[in-house]
């Protein structure tokens, strides 16, 4: 007789639930799951409770997501209330678990220590942390069914590893350096949380947006002196100072290159100064919140040859006091290979660069280049992927050879900086634009963005944004980092957006975060006190949950509502709303090149459209982020940025305008709000 099974789950883990059902149903199962067995019109809940009563199995599927919503604890407690009064011989519950269980599920709620107790006595199925619905662990779960007991077991979870950042289902190599007798750990890309991430900005050669805008003083006085000028550095100091914080607030970690905290003036001072900000910064080291990423000549965090200049000597020596009494965690690109694969990276990319025509007139586009500008710009390209090609060929990059001639320094020497009275390297690392060269503002934007992103690729991470980007260089990022192939339709995209405006308690959500969050009022010391708080690994959770579905189109927007409340619950104060503060919640839709930013304040509701085009018909690419601020304003301090990558795909017509145009149309219409002006 064919048992009956019913399965409980979050609808965000829907794939896994129904990849279980299948299995189960091909081996027999009568299997009851809501997305197959609710017809349209029926009564949901009198439904699931018939389905419930009459089921001999429930399958429960726990994740960090399932034990947060109502319905799936109300149905678990239900049947776990029943198999004690019916005995495990009639009726039963087994539990799937996505991932390693980890104490910041188990919030204060009776039914879920009633689930914690259970898992405290008997065994489980564990999948991995993508839920991936393996055969081994469905026979596991199907013999479980079959057999008429359930096999005892123990969990024991410690809240003191509650803030490690590392992958919870590996543990990174312990290694001992004997000559720096320092200890650090070995870590592989695939430890890494899936948010892990490179900063652009903590780049040495990034440029913020401002150095782009010609009427700049920063961008005059980048042209006359690059790197070299006072007011250059100072600026970049504070701005990567700042993005460095903010960094923390979206991902569990940030991977950042030892010679960046060596050699970068802000992590200078950081590493020699004994304060507060020192010791945040050493705590951040200690819990994974920071990984290093080693080049490939360093073996270790520890600097066994320092440098003779005084000045860095003396950094040299405070860098190596840190590792003499921390534990680092530690990544270097060719642990897993035998070479170093950027150059050749970086040279496919080059040699490729002018094959995708359209794809290079909405790059030309994004810059802001005009009709003959963009033919010249097309031009360029077409050189620099035939210099590359030819390198290719003459060095047999096919044959998987090491390219050491053609970097991205080489590239700057050939089309970015002046390089007749110095060597080359020193002019790189100055960075004097040569006014000679064309387009030498755009190559290395360009190039910049192309080779964080080989990090970023090499280490399956994601990139944090810079704070200042304007809206049509999301799109030029989009170029070069990997989108999802899923597709979305304008009707699916205007249901999400009326769904979320209709939800007033997401603004109230946004009101009561009231001055707290913006970065003027952070340094280390206070993110290390919000990372010490169970919320805050609630909230790092939901957001890689939300970022990993961003091209399956599968967020739930009350996900959004969700991360705002775990948000809210990571502080321990709520300073009163300033007066002059009007917290707001931003989309920025981007189709193609062109930009709609959608934003809501309790003042006022307000669009603001960019221009831009669609170079390929039946390709247009669609991406939609979410943040905490008003993105439409100019002065950059004013504003909070939260990026939640809500969709990353491409939409369904051949008609970007009209997807365009009929998005704007709603929003305008449907959902009152009012176009502002450029």
């Amino acid at each position: 007789m064919a048992e009956k099974v019913f399965i409980s789950y979050s609808h965000q883990d829907s794939s896994c639930a129904q990849g279980i059902a299948r299995y189960l149903e091909r081996h027999g199962c009568e299997v009851w799951i809501d997305s197959q067995d609710l017809s349209v019109g029926e009564k949901w809940a009198s439904s699931i409770e018939t389905a419930l009563s009459e089921a001999e199995v429930v399958v429960g599927l726990l994740s960090s997501s399932s034990l947060r919503r109502d319905e799936v604890l109300k149905e678990i407690s239900y049947s776990l209330k029943r198999m004690e009064e019916e005995g495990t011989e009639n009726f039963r519950v087994f539990f799937v678990v996505i991932g390693q269980i980890h104490p910041s599920w188990f919030k204060d709620d009776e039914r879920v220590d009633m689930i914690r107790r259970y898992l405290g006595q008997y065994q489980y199925v564990e999948l991995s942390a993508y839920g991936e619905v393996t055969i081994d662990a469905m026979k596991k779960l199907l013999s479980a069914i079959r057999h008429k007991g359930i096999e005892e077991g123990s969990l024991n979870l410690s809240l003191s590893n509650q803030n490690g950042f590392i992958n919870q289902n590996s543990l990174p190599e312990k290694t001992f350096d004997n000559l720096g007798n320092n200890i650090f750990y070995k870590v592989f890309p695939a430890d890494l949380a899936p948010s892990a991430v490179y900063p652009f900005a903590m780049d040495n050669q990034w440029l913020p947006e401002v150095f782009y805008d010609r009427k700049s003083d920063l961008s005059k006085a980048f042209e006359k002196e690059g790197f070299t000028s006072a007011q250059v550095l100072e600026y970049l100091t504070e701005f990567k100072c700042r993005n460095f914080i903010l960094s923390f607030f979206q991902f569990k970690q940030v991977v950042i290159k030892l010679n960046t905290i060596l050699y970068e003036p802000y992590f200078q001072k950081l590493i020699q100064t004994e304060d507060a900000d020192r010791d945040a910064f050493v705590k951040l080291l200690e819990n994974g919140s920071i990984t290093l990423l080693l080049n490939n000549k360093q073996m270790t965090p520890f600097l066994h040859h320092k440098s003779s200049k005084p000045d860095q000597g003396r950094i040299d020596e405070a860098w190596n006091d840190i590792c003499d009494d921390t534990s680092v965690y530690c990544i270097r690109e060719n642990w897993a290979s035998t070479s170093d694969q950027h150059s050749m990276d970086f040279l496919r990319f080059c040699s490729n660069l002018a094959m995708d025509h359209n794809n290079n007139i909405l790059l030309a586009q994004a810059m802001h280049l005009d009709e003959s500008q963009i033919n010249a710009f097309l031009v360029t390209l077409k050189t620099i992927s035939m210099q590359a090609f030819c390198q290719t060929h003459m060095n047999g990059t096919q044959a998987q050879d090491k390219v050491d001639d053609y970097s991205r320094t080489l590239f700057y020497e050939n089309y970015i900086v002046r390089n007749g009275d110095e060597n080359i390297e020193d002019a790189v690392y100055k960075c004097r634009f040569d006014q000679n060269k064309p387009f030498h503002h755009e190559l290395k934007r360009l190039i910049d963005i192309y080779y964080n992103s080989i990090f970023c690729n090499t280490l399956q991470c994601d990139a944090l944004l810079p704070d200042d980007l304007r809206p049509e260089n999301y799109y030029l990022h989009s170029l070069y980092i990997s989108n999802g192939e899923k597709e979305v339709s304008i009707e699916e995209l205007q249901y999400a957006f009326s769904e979320f405006f209709a939800n007033c308690e997401v603004l109230d959500e946004i009101e009561a975060i009231g001055s707290n969050l913006y970065l003027e009022n952070w340094d280390l010391t206070r993110v290390v006190e919000l990372r010490d708080k169970e919320a805050w690994y609630e909230y790092v959770e939901l957001l890689e949950m939300i970022n990993r579905r961003s091209n399956l189109w599968k967020v739930d927007f009350n996900e959004i509502e969700l991360l705002l409340q775990r948000l809210l619950r990571c502080f321990d104060e709520r300073p009163d709303k300033a007066a002059d503060r009007d917290i707001a919640c931003s989309f920025r839709v981007m189709v193609g090149s062109k930009v709609l930013d959608i934003v809501k304040t309790n003042k006022v509701s307000k669009i603001k459209e960019y221009g831009g085009s669609y170079a390929d018909p039946g390709k247009i690419p669609l991406k939609v982020l979410f943040c905490v601020g008003d993105l439409t304003r100019e002065n950059r301090k004013d504003i909070i940025f939260l990026p939640v990558t809500l969709f990353d795909g491409r939409i369904d017509t051949s008609d970007g305008d009209g997807f365009f145009n009929k998005l704007k149309e709603f929003i305008l219409k449907q959902c009152d709000f009012v176009l502002i002006n450029q």
